[in-house]
């Protein structure tokens, strides 16, 4: 029954997201060619294309300030009459979602309102605490799960797994609490701390159980899951096998902790190999990752006074995004320090496509917004990772690698947004191989199959209104854009325009030069523009590099 309600859902925002959604003002490791030997790297390797730049060089690295912005206006759903709160059973009359009936008995995970429309935004009713019990009667396409009393509440706030709480029996006048049982894997003798299982955390507390990747499994590939990160929490390096799984599943699920649970940062990039059990590598002590924690609390926690500062999901995602770009540099190097929230996160800052993605995940986790890893290839055939959210209407596709650029010629303060929540189509000929890994012996291996991202609402011209379909409009955009780059001591000047035409012909010489001699007007520091054209033609994205003396 659980799982036939989740699908209802599932299906329901699917066909939501076919039919074009509305906004609203609301929420590694891939492999490359590895042997199968006891261990296979994890790592991953991708650049970004800048029609300037070449393959071997780096962004320099510096901390700067960025800027973000608040879109409350062009991320608000579009016009629906308001309701006051007392109008909870009036909202179907003016209902813009379709639903399916079910009945389930369901628990909040997260402190939420209900709301009187299955919509972002719409009015709150009541509060309901973490743990609180409610009665679904009902699933929308919009995400929401309808309550007896005619209220809606997102499905990102409900889970259908009762809290955990001691029970008690009572036998005459005497009352006796039940004691909580909790297995937990033998103390292996090489373990650090195989019986302290306290958090190394005191912010982070996302569950495993409620990630998507994990919740795609079977049961035994879950067991497994559960029993890889159980025993990483703990220190512990043995980890027992469910029964029936082969070499390529365990691969599998190894590939999917070690990518979508960035928040352990001591696991190995080398997979496991065994059939009864695996033994679990780790790059630190326990000791030494709780203090390498500490570094990570701290800066998760400033990057989060940041986002708490927005209401709008897109807004929140564009402070992380901006955040892990400029403060974040590429490296060629594939190793366990460049390949998670180690360097992103704990000051050192060089990361690959796999550190980018696994640090913005992180903080999407303490944001409170649902964030997957996904892994495959580029276009020029070398392993890729990137990130599948959740934002507003549907899930999008965020790629913080391919919006930081690597040449010696841009400043750390340097941030663009070609994609910065695309859909799958509009990636469909760059990110390639999606979510699957292949084995040293040529093996490809399915991971899993992340969301569909259909709608282009919260894609970043969109959003923020810097779409054109003309060339005048166009044009005074890109000036303006200069002046406002020019004031912040950024680099990327970025429209998007509606047909390839428009985007050839504003990507022209003669408009090159029109809009260089314009910025060389506004300021004796600037040098010249560089013209993107690797990745924002499919794009439609005209983008012109500020380039400073």
């Amino acid at each position: 029954m659980k799982k036939k309600i989740s699908l209802i859902l599932a299906f329901l925002m699917a066909a939501s997201m076919l039919a074009g959604c509305k906004k609203t003002d609301e929420d590694a490791s891939g492999l490359p060619d590895q042997g199968t030997t006891a261990s296979v790297s994890l790592t991953t390797m991708s650049m970004t294309e800048e029609e300037t730049t070449t393959t071997t060089e780096e962004t320099t690295t510096e901390t700067t300030t960025e800027e973000t912005e608040e879109t409350s206006e062009t991320t608000s759903e579009t016009s629906e009459t308001e309701e006051t709160s007392t109008a909870a059973t009036e909202a179907t009359a003016e209902k813009s979602w379709s639903e399916t009936e079910i009945s389930d008995t369901m628990y909040i995970k997260t402190a939420c309102y209900s709301r009187t429309k299955a919509i972002v935004g719409s009015e709150a009713v009541k509060k309901y605490d973490v743990g609180t019990k409610i009665e679904v009667v009902a699933a929308t396409d919009t995400g929401y799960y309808k309550l007896a009393d005619g209220t809606f509440i997102h499905s990102d706030y409900v889970t259908d797994q009762a809290p955990a709480q001691t029970t008690t029996t009572t036998a005459a006048a005497t009352t006796t609490k039940k004691k909580t049982t909790t297995t937990t894997a033998a103390p292996n003798p090489d373990d650090e701390k195989s019986t302290d299982n306290k958090p190394i955390s005191t912010t982070y507390n996302k569950s495993y159980k409620d990630r998507y990747p994990y919740q795609q499994l079977n049961s035994s590939e879950q067991k497994l899951y559960r029993n890889i990160v159980e025993a990483a929490e703990n220190f512990q390096r043995k980890v027992d096998v469910p029964d029936g799984l082969l070499s390529d599943d365990i691969f599998k699920v190894y590939c999917i902790v070690f990518n979508n649970e960035p928040q352990l940062f001591w696991l190995s990039t080398s997979a496991p190999s065994g059939y009864d059990s695996i033994n679990l590598d780790f790059m630190f002590s326990r000791d030494e990752a709780e203090n390498i924690q500490k570094t990570i609390d701290a800066t998760a926690g400033e990057v989060m006074r940041s986002v708490n500062g927005y209401t709008s999901t897109v807004s929140k995602l564009k402070v992380i995004h901006d955040w892990v770009v400029t403060h974040n540099t590429f490296s060629l190097q594939g190793t366990y320090e460049t390949c998670g929230i180690y360097n992103g996160l704990g000051g050192h800052g060089a990361l690959q496509c796999q550190g980018y993605a696994k640090t913005t995940q992180y903080l999407c986790d303490m944001a409170g917004i649902d964030c997957m890893t996904v892994v495959g290839n580029n276009t020029e055939g070398s392993t890729h990772a990137w990130n599948v959210v959740y934002c507003e209407n549907g899930y999008y596709i965020l790629d913080t690698t391919w919006d930081d650029p690597y040449s010696d010629n841009y400043r750390s303060s340097y941030v663009r947004h070609i994609l910065f929540l695309v859909n799958d189509d509009m990636i469909k000929s760059s990110h390639l191989n999606i979510s699957t890994a292949k084995r040293g012996n040529g093996t490809r291996i399915k991971l899993y199959t992340p969301p569909a991202c259909t709608s282009t609402s919260c894609y970043y011209f969109k959003a923020y209104n810097k779409e054109f379909s003309d060339v005048d409009s166009a044009v005074e955009a890109l000036k303006a854009e200069i002046d406002a780059v020019l004031a912040s001591g950024t680099q990327a000047v970025h429209v998007r325009v509606t047909d390839h035409d428009l985007w050839a012909t504003l990507t022209s010489d003669k408009y090159m030069k029109i809009l260089q001699d314009y910025a060389k007007s506004k300021s004796s520091d600037v040098k010249g523009l560089s013209r993107q054209k690797k990745l924002t033609e499919d794009l439609n994205v005209v983008e012109y590099d500020i380039l400073y003396n």
